[in-house]
């Protein structure tokens, strides 16, 4: 069995399912879609929730983490040394071909 035939599976089961409560509801439709409307938002609001509690508690972790001295870094200190400092390009452009400036005559 391959992962669509078993994805297709899950989503037409759970078509079926649901086309078959509203089909066979006591509720009139009015009702049971508020009901629906009203279960969706309720869960929506729950997992919003949990998902601020997760990031608050991912949050403190870090901090907890970065205050343990576990993930700093401190800066490196470069020593100033000939060997760690680069020399200045060398200016030689002119030495070698000086500008020659045509004579114009106008």
């Amino acid at each position: 069995m391959s992962k669509g035939s078993f994805s297709l599976g899950i989503i037409l089961g759970s078509a079926i399912g649901a086309a078959s409560a509203y089909l066979l509801a006591q509720k009139s439709g009015e009702e049971l879609q508020g009901d629906i409307k009203d279960k969706a938002t309720e869960q929506k609001n729950k997992m919003i929730i949990k998902l601020d509690e997760m990031i608050e508690e991912a949050e403190i972790k870090l901090d907890e983490k970065l205050t343990d001295g576990e993930f700093y870094n401190p800066p490196v200190a470069y020593e100033v040394t000939p060997e760690t400092v680069a020399a200045p390009p060398e200016h030689n452009a002119l030495e070698d071909d000086p500008i020659v400036v045509p004579d114009v005559k106008i």
